[in-house]
């Protein structure tokens, strides 16, 4: 079985080779992030909703990723609104 972590770290390599980058936070608006946190949560609601387990797992990474970079953006002193 596959941790949070293990999902989290796989999602952000494949989004590294479609090209996203490496630190999103430094990159994207605070307000950027938050609605993409918002769109993560109800993608996430929707896999709960049809049962898919594997789905849920990987929305879960999904937001989980985004609030990390939240977080850096916070850690950083570097809101971007």
């Amino acid at each position: 079985m596959k941790t949070l972590a293990m999902i989290k770290m796989e999602k952000n390599f494949v989004a590294q080779e479609k090209g996203y980058p490496r630190k999103p936070y430094e990159k994207f608006s605070t307000t950027h992030l938050l609605r993409r946190l918002d769109e993560e949560i109800t993608e996430l609601k929707i896999a709960i909703g049809n049962g898919d387990l594997e789905e849920s797992k990987g929305e879960c990474a999904d937001v989980s990723n985004i609030i990390d970079y939240l977080f850096e953006q916070l850690a950083n002193r570097a809101l971007q609104i």
